[in-house]
C-alpha cells in the first residue's frame, strides 16, 4: 500500500546535493567525540510551533509522537511534525494525522511550509488512519528519506488499526518518491510483528540503513527494534535493541563521533524520563547502559526530537507534551557542544 504523498509547491528546499549526512556529518570526515548534555547545560527558549487553528490539518499535536525529528541542509533546520485535524467522534483520539515540517535557519524561530501536510496516509479513509510518527536522514547521495508510521485500517468503519513503516524519498522539494511498506505488522519475520510498528530514528553509515522502531506485538508492547539493510527500502535485518519497559518516543542517532551515535531515548507514560544510551554505528542493536539520565522536563514534556550542530557548537532539542492542556505547541531547548576531553 502506498501513502499519499503530498506535492511540494513552494521554494522551500528539503533536500541537499552533496554528502551529508542526516545529522550534519560529512561522509568520510574525522569527527571528535562530543559529551552528551547533563540536564542542567539545556536552557529552554520557549516555543516554537503552534497548533492551527479549529479545523486545520494539525489543530492537535498530542496523540501522536510529535515532534518527530529535525535535519539541516544548506543552513536550514526542518522540523517534522504530527499534527491531526480535531478529535475522533468514537474516542476523542486523534483524527486524521498527517505528516508536517516547519523551517529555521536558527533552530529556534520556524516557520510552517505553507504546502503541509506533505504526507498523508488513508488507504482506507478511516479516521483513525494516518501518519504517528517518522524519522529522518540524508544518504551519501544528498536523498532525503523520512521513514514514517503509516497507520493502517481493514476498512472505512473498524476502529481496529495497525501500523506499518512506510518510506518517502524527497531529492529536488518538488516531489516525493514512495516506496510504500518497507516493514509490514504482519510480516512474521520482522521482530516484534503482530500489531503495531513504527519508526522513531534513522541513520546511514557504511553503506549500510537502520531504522529504529517501537513494536507493539509478538515481543510485547512499546519496546524497541532496530531494522537494517543495504538499501533504504529493503529492512532485511530486525532485531531487539530493548525490551523492558516502554519506549514511546525519542531514538534520533545522532553522530557523537565518527564511529560512535546517542540516542535520546523516551520512557513510559507514567514515569516520564529520558535515558541517553550510546552505540557502535556498525552495532546499532548493541546499546551502552543509560550514561545520562533526565528525569522529565516540565509540564512533563514527553516528545522528543533531538539535533546537533557542529558547525553552531550546539545540542537542539524540540518537544511537546501529550495531553490536551499544554499538548498543542513544541518548545525548543539548546546546550552547548562539548568536546569529551573539555573538563568543564
Amino acid at each position: 500500500m502506498k501513502a499519499t504523498l503530498i506535492i511540494m509547491k513552494s521554494s522551500m528546499t528539503l533536500a541537499t546535493v552533496g554528502i551529508l549526512a542526516f545529522a550534519g556529518v560529512v561522509f568520510g570526515a574525522s569527527l571528535s567525540e562530543v559529551r552528551i548534555p547533563k540536564q542542567s547545560d539545556w536552557i529552554e527558549h520557549g516555543v516554537v510551533i503552534k497548533s492551527g487553528k479549529s479545523g486545520s490539518w494539525d489543530t492537535r499535536f498530542y496523540g501522536q509522537v510529535s515532534p518527530c525529528t529535525v535535519v539541516k541542509k544548506n543552513g536550514v533546520f526542518y522540523l517534522y511534525y504530527v499534527g491531526a485535524n480535531g478529535n475522533r467522534p468514537t474516542d476523542g483520539g486523534p483524527g486524521n494525522r498527517a505528516l508536517g515540517v516547519a523551517a529555521s535557519r536558527d533552530g529556534i524561530h520556524f516557520t510552517k511550509f505553507s504546502g503541509n501536510p506533505i504526507v498523508a496516509h488513508q488507504p482506507a479513509k478511516n479516521v483513525e488512519e494516518g501518519v504517528f510518527s517518522a524519522g529522518g536522514m540524508i544518504d551519501k547521495n544528498g536523498d532525503l528519506l523520512l521513514y514514517y508510521g503509516a497507520i493502517w485500517a481493514e476498512n472505512a468503519s473498524t476502529e481496529e488499526v495497525r501500523c506499518h513503516v512506510a518510506l518517502a524519498q524527497c531529492r529536488d522539494a518538488k516531489k516525493f518518491k514512495d516506496y510504500g511498506y518497507v516493514l509490514s505488522w504482519n510480516d512474521r519475520s520482522v521482530w516484534g510483528y503482530g500489531d503495531e510498528i513504527f519508526p522513531l530514528g534513522a541513520y546511514y553509515a557504511n553503506d549500510k540503513y537502520h531504522v529504529y522502531y517501537v513494536a507493539k506485538g509478538s515481543a510485547g508492547a512499546w519496546k524497541l527494534g532496530v531494522a537494517t539493510g543495504s538499501s533504504p527500502e529493503k529492512m532485511r535485518n530486525t532485531r531487539a535493541v530493548l525490551t523492558k519497559g516502554q519506549i514511546i518516543g525519542g531514538c534520533d542517532p545522532i553522530f557523537i563521533s565518527s564511529d560512535k551515535i546517542a540516542l535520546f531515548i523516551v520512557y513510559d507514560f507514567d514515569k516520564n524520563y529520558i535515558e541517553v544510551r550510546t552505540a557502535d554505528v556498525n552495532l546499532p542493536e548493541r546499546l551502552s547502559d543509560p550514561v545520562e539520565t533526565y528525569r522529565m522536563f516540565p509540564p512533563r514534556y514527553r516528545h522528543t526530537a533531538v539535533y546537533l550542530d557542529r558547525d553552531e557548537k550546539k545540542w537542539f532539542m524540540y518537544q511537546a507534551t501529550d495531553r490536551a492542556r499544554d499538548g498543542n505547541q513544541i518548545v525548543a531547548r539548546t546546550a552547548p557542544m562539548k568536546p569529551v576531553n573539555e573538563m568543564n
